[in-house]
């Protein structure tokens, strides 16, 4: 795999190495595009700084580097904690960090036990984080679902139990902003029936370690055994991955950050 679009850096306060080191790192894996992912917040004010670091290191012979500013989903609105002045950045990372509740951020602990005492049900939460999700999409200059559905088993819940509609139509809702698919290595998620709906809607596809450390660059695992599982036997579907799916090896039809996909179906082959 030739791409990792979720590396964070030291700017991260869970981070150590520097967005340097994670561009040798991928230089030494031999990846084609990295995208310095960094959580911020309302009140970052070093987005101005992390830019001019990514922008220092580009650009670069046979790598394609990208700035990406990963932030979290406040409130079933999709309301992003983002700062001002962003402008710079090549993507937006949503995450579902915590849950996105009526009246704001809900830590995952205490949705599952919200759960357990029967002062929500599994249905309600599910469908409060699908409307969120979607609602970001639509606010989010070009968007990445970073590691989607991460959040559920921190709740208590399995990803099994999101229906197919929504999966369908949060799909449908990420072709149409223009966003992509992040499949993480990290969290090992989205799965495998997630992953092949969004292709099936033609959602571009990437792979992202959501790596804290430069060692960790481009190494996956996770991602391959979800690329197996979501398109083992569909021929039709590996076949036309080789135009959507940006890190094959091999492959020349490359997509830009948060482009539409084509007409034709977004999917994945082995590798």
């Amino acid at each position: 795999m030739d791409q990792d679009y979720h590396v964070h850096s030291a700017f991260s306060d869970d981070a150590v190495s520097t967005v340097a080191e994670n561009v040798a790192a991928a230089r030494r894996r031999g990846l084609r595009t990295l995208c310095v992912a960094d959580h911020v917040r309302h009140g970052t004010v070093w987005v101005p700084e992390f830019l001019a670091a990514v922008n220092a290191l580009r650009p670069r012979p046979g790598l394609e580097v990208l700035a990406g500013l990963e932030a979290t989903i406040l409130d079933r609105a999709g309301t992003l904690d983002l700062p001002d002045g962003i402008d710079g950045a090549d993507i937006v990372l949503i995450a579902d960090h915590q849950f996105p509740g009526e009246h704001g951020p809900v830590p995952p602990e205490q949705m599952r036990d919200a759960i357990a005492r029967g002062d929500a049900t599994e249905q309600d939460v599910i469908e409060g984080l699908i409307e969120a999700t979607a609602s970001a999409l639509k606010g989010a200059a070009r968007p990445q679902l970073a590691h989607l559905f991460s959040i559920l088993p921190k709740m208590g819940l399995a990803e099994a139990a999101v229906p197919d509609q929504a999966i369908a139509h949060l799909a449908r809702q990420a072709r149409t902003a223009g966003a992509q698919l992040e499949v993480n290595e990290k969290w090992a998620c989205p799965s495998p029936r997630t992953v092949r709906a969004f292709a099936q809607a033609g959602v571009t596809l990437v792979a992202g370690t959501g790596s804290h450390d430069c060692r960790d660059v481009g190494v996956y695992a996770s991602v391959r055994r979800i690329a197996d599982g979501a398109f083992a036997g569909q021929a039709s579907l590996w076949s036309s991955l080789r135009r959507a799916w940006p890190y094959l090896p091999g492959d020349g039809a490359r997509r830009g950050p948060g482009s539409r996909a084509g007409a034709s179906q977004g999917t994945m082959e082995p590798i």
